[in-house]
């Protein structure tokens, strides 16, 4: 998995690249630890992202309730079928703050 990060004055774009699954799922908590304390929004850019298994979804999930505690929020753009599906299929759809 290869993160990518893009910051501006009112928002933090984070890319992901390849498979967010158990083994990589504590990387992306590692990088999102120190964005959640800038205390701006969050954009994940799913583009690139291939798979997202349940330990994915984990560090989405409690990253969007220490955004929403500080009155921000998690986005995930640019989700492809694929992904999309296993946001359906598990409910996570009506949780997170998917655009595209």
């Amino acid at each position: 998995m290869k993160i990518t990060k893009n910051e501006n004055n009112e928002k933090i774009t984070v890319s992901i690249e390849g498979r967010l699954d158990k083994i990589s799922s504590p990387t992306l908590e590692e990088e999102l630890k120190p964005e959640v304390e800038k205390n701006k929004d969050i954009v994940i850019d799913c583009a690139n992202l291939e798979y997202i298994s349940s330990a994915g979804l984990r560090i989405l999930v409690a990253c969007e309730k220490q955004l929403k505690a500080k009155s921000k929020s998690l986005q995930l753009i640019n989700v492809n079928e694929d992904v999309m599906t296993i946001l359906q299929v598990t409910g996570f759809v009506y949780i997170l703050n998917i655009k595209g």
